[in-house]
């Protein structure tokens, strides 16, 4: 008799004689070794199969330890004895364990897929046999794993229905009978395999398979160049051919096992989509106490021939082209994808192999083998541009802020000046923020330029067939990838955007009402509450707008990024300026176009990094909120000047307090991304009001740990609002802060809250939270556990079972008292519960009411119906409490979501907060740092700039004991010098003598004074800029068309077409992408256009030295040169050496001493002096055409006579 446990650990027999269950194995104890089996019955075992044992080798699986008769060995003996003592076992007592040598060879057992019902039986039959004893028919030994890969071939040739195995790929002949043992990787919870063959064998094999192209997919027509069509069966020739979408044929579909052809269905739909497809992979080895049962991801055909190299994934042995991963490491693999440019689908299954047996039975007519299969749905696609960073997603991504852009072009036929209007709408995924805005460009394409600086995209989508090529090319240009959406159908137009977020729950309350965001108001007709209808200057944006919402419905995160009703507007920074003529006293932030933060590296430098960047140079914050919103201010510096003097102010008061906010900074180095935390719990919280989508169907067996994760950014997000309010309670303790600071009173102290923008209150809200839960106990079961009063539904289903247990205690006590025994106990044995356990001798007068279960020596169990009902109702409580669990967790989420404005003003604080300590930090960390002085003049006052030993921001730590300073002085009528007191300069010097670098170090100190920052000089004083203007460096654009000199003249346009008398404008040698001539004119123009016209301040820099000739006496031009020293002024170049002393000093530089230059790169002697003496030659021809211009004007005989005679002296050869 089969003996069972109870839940006190005794034995007991059953009146059942031992019955094989489908695996072929004894019931017996659930010791380690047991347990295996009993898993495999409960967890659909029915898709195991043997690799290893050709299908005409097939046999039931037994208990006993297989053995050969012919062996004499005393292992042998030893077990034959225990299989002699398993059959002569007593009824009364226990089955033993199953114990096996650890010398034996161990085998895996290939697992395959749990779709495929009629495979059932022959995956069942096991061949325990070692394979170093296994035999064929004929007797001959087993070839290890060749004949593996025969049995296999011939099974799936046998059977339409069989799925590919799905496994590591690990089937040679080194790792003959070996398992996989996997390590643990903390750090992005992949599995490891350690195996017997080297690394690089592996490598060497997994490379040689890929390379054969004998995949069968290679050989499909419908894939091949030529025959390739989209769904709509047109050729990928066709102008409206669609590349997201494939024609499959259905004869071809027909031919497929079920999960094959869902896969292909699925690609149909996304060909240009990677597939995670997730099937269940189950290790199992023979002769190990445990087995694991996962989720496996797999990537099949085409996929896996691009996931492979670029995962590092060994591909699979078959004909099929297919690779997998553990369903933990789907983060990480999915992330580096992502992050490479390819968009991957999450395809999970939304249904259980016992919920789709329900679904057949329920099913009314015949039933095909396609219908026999497990659903499974897109739960997710994932692009560059739509990051989430949901519970699945790996915690360590990137942390700033990634746009996906829609653009909308039309263009205006009657407008020379603005040939093109733009409607834009662009969305940063990570926390849920959108923008729209529309706007007229010039033909440069300046606005749309600039807006792509400033907002830079990972992934842009645009109407086909609609955008110029101008815009195509500029577009192109960001590396961002690019998506055309089919006009109308899928770039929905304005009517139909405005249809879909007034009928959708996007921005509806939980009661049904319709609340726009506040930002609508200005995209409305006036007094237009309903949103019909769009104001003309939204018309293209609302359309942009559409193609937004239906690439993120394609993508299935619409409802979680809408629903946070987070939009702004965005309006071009020179708009203001050039459309509605607002002067500088109204203007808010300095203009900072595309061009401008390219050539001061604000944001990164010019090779696309963040090292050597002001962003990287200034950034001492903490949050990662905080860095996002110093990118902010450094891109967009201010125009008001309160503004500025009260962010200095600020930074004054946390410099006297060094003690403050050491601490302070330590706490916000606590802080999570709350701004994305927010995000995820808005998105968590709403999920399950969405019924519709498939990630609530999806069958997740890692829900345990995405729980876990769930509770840990909620208890994340909790722990840093606390955080927050001890910071606030830190700086109530210093109030002579507030008082000298506007600002740190506005963001740090609760003491008013009047336009709702100081520090909230957040002692009620955390104490709510406090009670609502035990914290340890949720972060350590991945559970809410409400406390009363919390959940009504939880607290009901708390109380039935009380009452159920309750009435189970009544009706045991009863049974004592009617059977006269008080023996008579409850006891749980695996799955029944509440088994009533009467002793032998109380048993003999039991009517039929009483079913016998099982029994153990001395008491036997039954059930009673009454007692079923019982137990059915606590069930029933039971389940509802379950379901109140996880309602309990939404609605917390939920609940802590409704305080989303309170929450932002938190965020607003505390980030400013910390990019204010970042200044303090960075003020401190060099001498010489000083504040900047920014003053608002009158409109008859000429703009000025005086700067006294300025250094560059971004050298000083690499250089800062020998970077030279300088000073910089423009229209500063206060100057003892006169030079200093014109708005032009025109500098020269020496080729690297520093002029390009005293440039730049101009325009970002003043950048640095009106962010409201320290910056690295003795003094600097300066009336506000309202735009900085830069043409620095040269470079063509190979991508747009245009060569070296149109890049330069086209900065050049800009800025003589927008610049303003308070504008900051440096240009460096302007005409050199030409011949001299045309060159030197065009620079002289230029100079003539800015010194007399627009009368800004201008750094000039020019190695055209007729130009300092015609401009040396200009009321409004100074010279200034880059001085150096020549220590050995010889007429031979290799004799003379050139210092530089890289300062600013007045008058001009007679040469540019372009040969040190040469001598400095290695360039030969012989070149350099033939050189040389090429560049005397040409001197003395411009000295004689110069003289003979001069003689034209001379109208003296006698002044004539005497240049004859020097010109008789000079020597042109």
């Amino acid at each position: 008799m089969a003996a069972t446990t109870t839940n006190d650990g005794s034995n007991s027999q059953t009146n059942n004689t031992p019955k094989h269950d489908n695996n072929g194995l004894k019931k017996k104890n659930q010791t380690p070794k047991e347990s295996l089996a009993s898993s495999r019955k409960s967890m659909n075992m029915s898709d195991v199969y043997s690799a290893d044992s050709p299908k005409s080798e097939k046999r039931k699986k037994s208990s006993t330890i297989a053995i050969d008769d012919n062996d004499t060995s005393p292992k042998n003996k030893k077990r034959k004895t225990l299989n002699a003592r398993n059959e002569s076992e007593n009824d009364d007592d226990d089955e033993p364990e199953l114990k096996v040598s650890k010398s034996q060879n161990r085998k895996r057992i290939a697992i395959l897929d749990s779709d495929d019902e009629e495979l059932e039986n022959d995956r069942m039959d096991v061949d325990v046999t070692p394979l170093n004893k296994r035999t064929t028919k004929n007797g001959t030994k087993a070839k290890g794993n060749n004949s593996t890969r025969t049995s296999r071939k011939k099974k799936t040739e046998e059977s339409e229905d069989e799925e590919v195995l799905y496994n590591d790929g690990s089937a040679d002949e080194s790792d003959e009978g070996e398992p996989e043992e996997y390590e643990d990787d903390d750090e992005d919870q992949t599995k490891t395999p350690k195996r017997r063959t080297t690394t690089l064998n592996r490598e060497k094999k997994a490379v040689k398979h890929a390379n054969d192209n004998n995949f069968t997919h290679l050989s499909l027509d419908f894939l091949k160049d030529g025959n390739r069509r989209d769904a709509n069966r047109r050729l990928h020739t066709d102008p409206n051919y669609d590349p997201r979408t494939l024609y499959v044929p259905d004869e071809y579909l027909n031919t497929l096992t079920p999960a094959m052809r869902q896969w292909w269905s699925l690609k149909t739909e996304y060909f240009d989509t990677i597939l995670f497809f997730k099937v269940t992979n189950l290790s199992l080895y023979s002769y190990y106490t445990t087995i694991k049962l996962s989720l496996f991801d797999t990537i099949d055909n085409m996929d896996a021939v691009v996931c492979a190299p670029e995962l590092n994934l060994t591909m699979m042995k078959g004909g099929m082209a297919h690779c997998g991963f553990p369903e933990k490491a789907y983060s990480k693999f999915a992330d580096i994808l992502v992050t490479k440019g390819y968009k991957v689908a999450r395809v999970e299954q939304t249904e259980t192999p016992n919920m789709m047996k329900e679904r057949l039975e329920q099913q009314s007519g015949r039933k095909n083998k396609f219908d026999k299969t497990v659903r499974r749905e897109i739960c997710q696609i994932t692009t560059p541009g739509t990051k989430t960073f949901n519970t699945l997603d790996n915690d360590n991504v990137f942390r700033e802020s990634l746009y996906l852009l829609c653009i909308v072009e039309v263009p205006i036929t009657d407008n020379k000046i603005t040939p093109c209007e733009f409607g834009v709408c662009f969305v940063d995924t990570t926390i849920a923020q959108f923008y729209i805005g529309q706007f007229e460009d010039d033909r440069y394409l300046s606005r749309l330029q600039t807006l792509l600086a400033h907002y830079p995209p990972v992934q842009i989508l645009c109407e086909k067939n609609k955008l110029s090529e101008k815009t195509r090319k500029v577009l192109t240009l960001t590396h961002a990838k690019i998506e055309y959406l089919i006009p109308n159908k899928e770039m929905y137009e304005t009517t139909k955007t405005l249809d879909i977020l007034r009928d959708d729950t996007y921005f509806k309350d939980e009661k049904g009402n319709l609340q726009w965001p506040d930002v609508f108001q200005h995209v409305f007709n006036e007094g237009d509450q309903q949103g019909l209808h769009v104001r003309s200057n939204f018309q293209l944006s609302m359309q942009a707008l559409g193609g937004i919402i239906w690439y993120l419905q394609h993508c299935l995160v619409d409802k979680e990024l809408l629903s946070m009703r987070k939009f702004s507007i965005f309006q071009p920074p020179d708009e203001n300026i050039e459309l509605k003529e607002v002067s500088i006293f109204q203007q808010q932030n300095m203009v900072l176009d595309a061009t401008t933060l390219y050539n001061l590296e604000i944001l990164s430098n010019s090779r696309g990094g963040k090292e050597g960047s002001l962003l990287y140079t200034c950034d001492r914050c903490s949050t990662h909120f905080g860095k996002r919103l110093l990118a902010r201010w450094l891109s967009a510096p201010l125009c008001n000047v309160n503004e500025i003097n009260e962010r200095l102010n600020a930074i004054d008061a946390l410099r006297q307090k060094s003690d403050l906010c050491t601490k302070v900074r330590d706490k916000l180095k606590t802080i999570p991304d709350l701004e994305r935390l927010f995000c995820r719990i808005h998105s968590l919280g709403h999920r399950p009001l969405d019924s519709d989508h498939p990630e609530n169907r999806a069958i997740l067996y890692e829900d345990i740990t995405y729980s876990k994760r769930k509770i840990q950014d909620f208890l994340a997000a909790l722990s840093g609002l606390k955080v927050a309010n001890e910071i606030v309670q830190l700086f109530s303790k210093h109030n002579d802060v507030s008082s000298s600071s506007t600002l740190l009173d506005t963001i740090i102290y609760q003491n008013n809250e009047k336009k709702n923008k100081n520090f909230p209150h957040l002692d009620d809200i955390l104490e709510y939270y406090t009670k609502a839960f035990s914290h340890t106990q949720a972060r350590n079961e991945g559970k809410i556990i409400p406390t009363v009063g919390v959940c009504k539904q939880y607290d009901d289903a708390l109380n039935e079972i009380r009452e159920n247990e309750q009435a189970l205690n009544d009706y045991l006590n009863k049974q004592k008292k009617l059977l006269k025994n008080h023996d008579i106990k409850y006891v749980h044995v695996q799955k029944s519960r509440y088994a009533m356990e009467i002793p032998e001798n109380a048993c003999r007068n039991l009517d039929d009411d009483y079913e016998l279960m099982s029994s153990r020596k001395g008491f036997k169990r039954y059930y009673t119906s009454e007692l079923r009902e019982l137990i059915e109702e606590l069930n029933e409580s039971e389940k509802k409490k379950e379901l109140a669990l996880k309602d309990t967790t939404s609605s917390l989420f939920r609940h802590f979501d409704s305080h989303h404005d309170t929450f932002q003003r938190v965020l607003n604080c505390l980030s400013t907060l910390d990019v204010l300590l970042s200044f303090t930090t960075y003020s401190q960390s060099y001498s010489d740092m000083c504040r900047p002085i920014v003053l608002q003049t009158e409109n008859d006052q000429q703009p000025f700039i005086n700067i006294h030993d300025g250094k560059h921001p971004c050298m000083l730590e690499k250089a800062t004991n020998t970077f030279i300073p300088n000073d910089i002085i423009l229209a500063d009528q206060s100057s003892t010098e006169e030079w200093q007191t014109k708005p032009l300069v025109l500098v020269t010097g020496p080729n690297m003598g520093g002029k390009s670098t005293l440039m730049r170090q101009t325009a970002v100190l003043a950048i640095l004074a009106h962010v409201g920052s320290y910056v690295p000089a003795i003094s600097c004083t300066m009336s506000v800029c309202d735009r900085i203007f830069t043409r620095l460096g040269a470079s063509d654009r190979i991508m747009a068309g245009e060569s070296t000199f149109f890049v330069e003249l086209s900065e050049a346009s800009s800025i003589l077409r927008h610049a303003s008398r308070h504008s900051l404008v440096l240009i460096d040698e302007l005409g050199r992408g030409t011949s001299t001539f045309d060159g030197t004119a065009i620079a002289c123009s230029v100079v003539n256009d800015l010194a007399n016209r627009i009368k800004c301040r201008t750094l000039f820099s020019t190695h055209y030295h007729t130009l300092v000739d015609d401009f040396e006496k200009h009321e409004n031009v100074g010279l200034g040169h880059m001085s150096c020293m020549i220590e050995n002024d010889e007429e031979t170049l290799t004799k003379e050496t050139l210092v530089f002393l890289y300062k600013f000093v007045e008058g001009s530089c007679p040469k540019s001493h372009g040969f040190n230059a040469a001598r400095l790169a290695n360039i030969p002697e012989s070149i350099v002096e033939l050189a040389q003496t090429k560049a005397s030659a040409f001197e003395r021809w411009v000295t004689l055409k110069r003289i003979l211009l001069t003689l034209k004007k001379v109208t003296d005989n006698s002044q004539q006579q005497d240049i004859l005679q020097f010109l008789s002296q000079l020597k042109l050869n």
